[in-house]
């Protein structure tokens, strides 16, 4: 009985790790952003002009994946900020990368300009 109990448990851990990680969180960062590319290619997110990934479609399959990104890059945008100092902002940090994104994005992925106006790039 102790040896089913056991690895029922250990199930149960397991699916609990499968589902974090096809909800996106807990996942390696080189699997998320794999995931983003894809996202980005079909048009679903864009980068908008505060250095975050934001839905340009009604398909939110991959919210989570989005959120924890988002969540990384303003967790990330934050840390320059204060280690920076100078007055400069996390919105200031994020702008700033948002730039640098839409200049080395690949044809066909939608950017935001500094103005809220969306194109593809």
């Amino acid at each position: 009985m102790n040896s089913f109990i056991g690895k029922m448990m250990a199930l149960a851990m397991f699916a609990g790790l499968v589902f974090m990680a096809a909800d996106g969180y807990g996942m390696d960062s080189k699997d998320r952003l794999a995931i983003i590319k894809g996202l980005k290619i079909k048009g679903i997110v864009g980068e908008n002009n505060k250095g975050l990934l934001e839905f340009r479609t009604g398909d939110k399959s991959a919210a989570a994946v989005v959120t924890e990104e988002n969540a990384e890059r303003s967790k990330a945008y934050a840390d320059v900020a204060k280690k920076t100092g100078a007055g400069a902002s996390a919105a200031d940090v994020g702008a700033q990368r948002a730039a640098q994104i839409a200049q080395g994005e690949a044809k066909g992925v939608w950017v935001q300009d500094a103005k809220g106006e969306w194109a593809k790039k």
